[in-house]
Parts: structure tokens; C-alpha cells; sequence
């Protein structure tokens, strides 16, 4: 009678979650993305951050708790990093140049958000989203002097690749598979004892 009890608490658990909606998607965009704050030596304005353009790409899995809200962890590799203009540089012949450096790094992340439905086509998110930089690439560029230059493409390998972020934003429903995402993410993790990371990101989800 007992095991007769445990099926039938088992089977009904089972129609109930099948009922709501886990969903498989996919889902892609741009983002914006810039360290914090800037850098300065002795009260002067070293390393002057600025954005840059990137992009990410990846898949979702959205697990229901209820027909308003859900949880989704998400796995996305994403191009961003930072432009940087190091100012009041002094060169071999005792002129203040400026040289920007472009960095770009490719990343993986692992947001995991809680979504709250504000109204039928209307979301919030928040959530956590830990990081790992698998390569980081800098270009470095003089527009100080004519004829400006620009360096070649260099990897680094010695930084702090971790980062955690926190994560918040709005989603609307274009239809009952396309969604369109914003959010933003907070890095909490000073990286290499200096700066912190800032990304704003706009994409399209895909349920299938």
C-alpha cells in the first residue's frame, strides 16, 4: 500500500512538472562592456577606462517554479574586456603622449537567474554570474603624434581570470518562443588588485 501511495505522490509530481513550462533555447547579443574605476598614481589619471563593443552567444535552460516565475542557468561565451587610454606617458624624448589599449577578453559565464513575470509578456531577472577569462588579447594604439602607430596583437597569460557578478534586468516576450533580453552585470570581484568589471548586454533568446 505504501509503494502504491509513493507511485501514484510520484506520478502526480511528474504530470505536475510536466505541465509547467523547462524549456531548452538558445540565445545571442551585443554587449558593452567596460572596467572600474579608473586608475590614478599620485593624483594623476593613469589608465582612463572606457567601453567597447563585444558579443556573446550561448543556450538557457528555464526551469518553472510557478506560471509567474522560474529559474534559469545559462552557459555563454562572450567577447569583452575594456579600451583603456593611458595618459601622461613620458617617451624617450620627454613628450606626454597618450596610447589606447584595446582589450578583448573571451569568456565564459555561467548566469543563473531567478525571473519574476510582471505581467504576461513582461519580466525580471536578477541572479549571480561567475566567470572565467579563457584568453585575453590587447592592441595597443599612439594617436598622440602623427604618424600615430599601432602595436601588434599581443596574449597575455598573467591576470586574475576569475570574476562574479551580479546580475539584473528586463525580458519581453516578442512571441511564445522569441524573447528580447537586457541586463546588467556588476562585478564584485576586484581583479588583479585594480579594477572591476561593468557590462550592459541586449540579445534575443530562442526557445526550442
Amino acid at each position: 500500500m505504501k509503494k502504491a501511495n509513493l507511485l501514484v505522490a510520484l506520478l502526480i509530481c511528474f504530470t505536475a512538472s510536466a505541465q509547467l513550462d523547462n524549456t531548452f533555447g538558445i540565445k545571442a547579443g551585443t554587449n558593452y562592456s567596460q572596467f572600474r574605476p579608473d586608475i590614478e598614481f599620485y593624483g594623476v589619471k593613469a589608465l582612463d577606462f572606457q567601453g567597447k563593443i563585444g558579443y556573446y552567444v550561448g543556450g538557457f535552460f528555464n526551469i518553472s517554479i510557478s506560471d509567474k516565475s522560474s529559474i534559469r542557468p545559462e552557459l555563454l561565451f562572450a567577447n569583452q574586456g575594456t579600451t583603456s587610454k593611458e595618459l601622461y606617458l613620458e617617451f624617450i624624448y620627454g613628450e606626454e603622449g597618450e596610447v589606447v589599449n584595446k582589450v578583448n577578453d573571451l569568456m565564459i559565464l555561467f548566469p543563473v537567474s531567478y525571473r519574476l513575470a510582471l505581467v504576461d509578456f513582461l519580466f525580471l531577472e536578477v541572479g549571480i554570474q561567475p566567470g572565467y577569462t579563457l584568453k585575453r588579447a590587447v592592441v595597443a594604439k599612439e594617436v598622440s603624434f602623427e604618424p600615430s602607430w599601432e602595436g601588434e596583437r599581443a596574449t597575455y597569460s598573467n591576470f586574475d581570470r576569475f570574476d562574479f557578478s551580479l546580475n539584473g534586468g528586463l525580458g519581453y516576450d516578442l512571441t511564445d518562443q522569441l524573447e528580447l533580453n537586457f541586463r546588467y552585470s556588476y562585478g564584485l570581484i576586484e581583479r588583479d588588485d585594480a579594477y572591476k568589471t561593468s557590462v550592459i548586454s541586449l540579445g534575443l533568446g530562442l526557445k526550442i
